[in-house]
Order: C-alpha cells, then structure tokens, then sequence
C-alpha cells in the first residue's frame, strides 16, 4: 500500500517525466516545485517574457526534468486546489546536492535578476522521496 506523500511524489514524478515526452528514470528523487504570481497579471507581454524564462531553465544539465505550467480552471469545484498562480514549475533533481548546484548556477542567478520584477509572489516547495 502507497502511502499519500509516494504517491503524491511519484504523481509528480510521472507528470514531469510524462510532460516531456518521456518515462520518469526511477533514480529522481527531489522535486522543486515553485509557484509564481505574476505582479501584473493583466499584461500579457510581462506574462509571455516570464514563461519564456521559466522554461529556459530547464535547459540546465543538473536538471533530469522540468515542467512549466499554469493553472486548471475547471467548471467543477475543487476547494482544496490552488488556481491563483500564474505560473507553476516543476524540476526534477537526482539529489539535494544537484537541487544545490541549480540554485547556485549563475543562469538560476540571472533569471532572477532579469525576471525578478515580475512577479508578486513566488512559493517553494522542496520534496525529496523518503
């Protein structure tokens, strides 16, 4: 029997891995998961140049997989779902140490930098498979 936290771990795990056309290898075990508000969410251009950061990088080599994405809205309430973000991202790191080494490299550093102004609010969650 799966525990909630595997199952929500491996539920991402498999949507990464899915989003990028491919399996998810069995060796990722740390999860980044950040949500972004963006600070005019009405300006479709500051929307764009966000996204367009956000998926580069996943183009980093510590990163086994990445997935950008943004809220579902459904005609069916759901009131335990977070839909106010504009932008979520999911990477996928073999370890904490690789996570480390991202957060650390100096195009983590510029996309910061660079994007900063955009957004209003950004939430992390870390998980690493026990």
């Amino acid at each position: 029997m799966t525990d909630r936290r595997t199952f929500i771990q491996q539920s991402g795990l498999m949507a990464a891995g899915l989003s990028n056309g491919l399996n998810a290898p069995a060796s990722m075990t740390f999860i980044h998961h950040v949500l972004f508000w963006a600070k005019n969410p009405e300006n479709q251009s500051e929307k764009d140049q966000l996204f367009k950061a956000l998926k580069s990088l996943g183009k980093l080599p510590m990163i086994q997989s990445a997935h950008v994405g943004k809220p579902i809205v459904t005609d069916f309430d759901k009131p335990v779902t977070e839909a106010s973000y504009t932008f979520s991202v999911v990477l996928i790191f073999d370890n904490a140490e690789k996570e480390k080494e991202y957060l650390y490299h100096p195009l983590h550093k510029k996309f910061i930098d660079d994007n900063k102004h955009l957004w209003g609010k950004v939430q992390v969650f870390d998980s690493q498979m026990i």
